[in-house]
């Protein structure tokens, strides 16, 4: 038996079994086996609790995706861009996605000419989302920007530049300028928003069937009327050449005093001499006289 212990101020120590027993039950697994009931129960329901609440509480982010996080009751839209992945939210507020890639857009509209007809134009309109500044265009328009901003103003912007011209400008306009004209107006308007406009390009463009054949035959008969305007320079080129060359053989004939026939007979008749087959050449009488060639076939 242990002999008593008296502190100085009379007292009597704690045993140092009790104290060995309370740290005992202090550990971790002895906690966890006093209270096991209650940390499963716990589990369980977080566990139910995850299970129900999954897609509320977690939130996919796919590739080519930003996510804009919104706070019910702490200052709504949040400045904190979400990247691809994962995302854990509670279950009152919410996680918008965007997609920040290239969009297309491909449709159809009519277009007014200045000159009153309906003109078809199928058209391709390219855009993208401002990645740095989603949560600003979430604040401004939100998740539907294509058909709140991007359509209408491509639209508008068609009918204001096509319907400054004639259908049959349109129809001969340079496509190059008629498209950048379209594509300067466009980003005017739409870039005041959130949003990069890369390109509007236009597939087809119809005008009405009697107006499409008209231009066509217009354009067949300034091609008819070039061509023979450059017939008749070209007549005319090789009437100026003969009137030339006659000049010049006028002059020949006045300062030789031999004729042309002549002087083209005489140099025949000298290129014949020097051929060494055998042959008969008579010259005519007379001042005009022209040489005869015999048996010219041996």
């Amino acid at each position: 038996m242990e002999p008593s212990v008296i502190d100085s101020d009379g007292t009597q120590p704690p045993r140092r079994s009790g104290v060995l027993s309370r740290l005992r039950r202090m550990h971790p697994s002895a906690f966890v086996r006093r209270h096991h009931f209650r940390i499963t129960l716990f589990f369980l329901g977080v566990s139910f609790f995850l299970l129900l609440f999954w897609h509320t509480v977690i939130v996919a982010i796919p590739a080519g995706h930003e996510g804009v996080y919104w706070r019910r009751f702490f200052g709504g839209t949040s400045n904190r861009l979400l990247t691809e992945g994962s995302h854990l939210k509670f279950p009152w507020d919410e996680i918008y996605i965007y997609d920040v890639r290239l969009m297309t857009h491909k449709d159809t509209t009519y277009v007014l000419t200045t000159d009153g007809l309906t003109v078809t134009v199928d058209y391709v309109a390219q855009y993208r989302a401002e990645m740095s500044r989603l949560p600003e265009l979430h604040r401004l328009v939100g998740e539907d920007y294509a058909n709140k901003v991007v359509i209408p103003v491509v639209v508008s912007s068609l009918r204001q530049i096509l319907g400054n011209y004639r259908a049959e400008e349109i129809y001969a306009r340079d496509e190059l300028s008629l498209l950048g004209e379209i594509r300067d107006r466009i980003r005017d308007r739409i870039e005041t928003y959130p949003i990069h406009f890369e390109a509007v390009l236009l597939l087809r463009v119809d005008l009405p069937k009697a107006m499409a054949e008209g231009i066509v035959d217009k354009l067949l008969q300034e091609q008819r009327v070039l061509a023979y305007t450059y017939r008749l320079r070209a007549e005319e080129q090789e009437s100026k050449r003969k009137e030339t060359e006659a000049q010049g053989i006028a002059a020949f004939e006045k300062i030789s005093g031999i004729s042309m026939l002549k002087w083209r007979g005489l140099d025949v008749t000298s290129e014949l001499a020097k051929s060494p087959n055998a042959k008969t050449i008579v010259i005519g009488t007379g001042p005009n006289g022209l040489p005869l060639i015999l048996n010219s076939d041996k």
